[in-house]
């Protein structure tokens, strides 16, 4: 009896915090598109007119040892996947009709001439799961339209498992001689899927970024970015764009979001936090600006440093956390996290995932990235989420060599230092 009152106990405990998640992607959401700040010249809510066209990153979602990517390698996780995939130059047609994104940016950002000739070349990863044609072909008609061609070298997409009708293969290969799919015969996970698509792009892009198939980019979305990565000698930033709202039920609206800054509370559940220009009253729009949290699955980083930093922990399932996890490790490990206000993607922030996910895994995640990074405050952690304290989160030596090759600092070094706001969040202690 005590048993199966335990396990009861534990299984309300993981439907709470699905709900919870659900209510905190809806309001971080709600957040971004709540106020505009100087930058923005788009009245949120105002309608696309359908020019040119048809009219997750999670919400929950913005100094290294060279043997720290080593054992990922020694796990041998990616030796079935690592294969060559030869690319045929075919000639290239015109990019898919797409709603073109209003003119949102910052008047700074304008009329700007970048010398693309200086930039380092890129490629885009993006999986995907169960996603509509529709979308996937309004995203890469943005990407197509915007982006300099010199500077995209592939834009290679990660078919997760996909049912026959899900792939798309043809219908995908079709749209431009730059796109490469690689299936995954099993479904793997958004998490292990990014590993699987860092570790194959080809050579000759130094820099990768990771995208998602439910985007709208905009006019110089890529080269701002790229002119911040290239300006850091150490390569040790990681970027993101600015995310606007493309609204789930409708793909022709477009809202322009503030600038925050992304944080997370001790359930390592992320929010959007302060706008910038109330956090630090000396900035100057459109500057790029820090963040101690990153929102998702849309930024760029040097390719180098991905490797140095050791990826992403591949014993996480699924989806859910990573992207908690990889914020602590960049800041407490020589890293920066930068979110780049002049570039800009609209990108739908979605209720549910068109996939299972299944809660007790997101929790697991967040465990293992409790157990590595939270130091002293992981009795903070299972306050918070108490469902997680008695949950077998696996085996974290790995991560923890990682964390150790790394030199990072405390986790009370980041929030003296990085993000003291997560103070105020602390649960009572009893």
């Amino acid at each position: 009896m005590v048993m199966k009152g335990g396990l009861s106990i534990l299984v309300g405990c993981l439907v709470v915090v699905s709900i919870l998640v659900v209510f905190l992607e809806w309001r971080a959401v709600r957040a971004l598109a709540k106020d505009r700040g100087p930058g923005d010249r788009f009245p949120p809510g105002r309608a696309l007119s359908g020019l040119g066209g048809e009219g997750e990153e999670d919400a929950s979602a913005a100094s290294a040892d060279n043997n720290a990517a080593e054992p990922q390698k020694k796990a041998g996780f990616l030796s079935s996947f690592v294969k060559p995939h030869p690319l045929k130059e075919l000639p290239s047609p015109q990019p898919p009709p797409f709603p073109k994104p209003p003119e949102v940016r910052h008047v700074k950002c304008r009329g700007v001439t970048y010398d693309t000739a200086g930039l380092p070349k890129t490629t885009l990863i993006i999986p995907y799961l169960h996603e509509t044609w529709e979308q996937i072909s309004k995203t890469m008609g943005s990407i197509l339209t915007y982006t300099p061609p010199e500077l995209l070298d592939e834009i290679l997409f990660i078919d997760d498992g996909n049912e026959p009708e899900w792939q798309l293969h043809a219908e995908i290969k079709a749209i431009s001689p730059k796109i490469r799919i690689h299936r995954n015969e099993e479904r793997q996970g958004l998490i292990r899927s990014k590993v699987i698509g860092a570790a194959i792009v080809k050579e000759t892009s130094p820099v990768i970024m990771f995208m998602e198939p439910h985007c709208v980019v905009n006019p110089q979305w890529l080269e701002p970015l790229l002119v911040h990565l290239a300006a850091n000698k150490k390569h040790n930033v990681l970027v993101m764009p600015t995310l606007d709202i493309i609204p789930e039920t409708d793909f022709s609206q477009y809202k322009a979001a503030n600038q925050h800054i992304g944080g997370f509370d001790w359930s390592l559940t992320f929010n959007w936090m302060n706008i910038i220009s109330e956090r630090n009253k000396t900035y100057q729009f459109p500057e790029p600006y820090a963040t101690p949290a990153l929102s998702g699955g849309i930024f760029a980083m040097w390719r180098d440093y991905w490797e140095k930093m050791g990826t992403y922990d591949t014993n996480m399932t699924e989806w859910g956390g990573e992207h908690i996890e990889m914020s602590l490790r960049m800041w407490r490990c020589g890293g920066r996290i930068e979110i780049v206000p002049c570039s800009r993607i609209g990108h739908v922030f979605r209720a549910k995932n068109p996939y299972v996910v299944h809660p007790s895994l997101v929790v697991r995640n967040l465990k293992r990235a409790a157990l590595v990074w939270l130091d002293e405050n992981l009795e903070d952690f299972y306050r918070a989420t108490p469902a997680a304290k008695f949950m077998d989160a696996g085996d974290v030596t790995e991560r923890l060599q990682v964390k150790k090759n790394l030199q990072c600092e405390s986790m009370t070094w980041y929030v003296d230092n990085i993000y003291p706001e997560l103070k105020a969040t602390q649960p009572r202690r009893r």
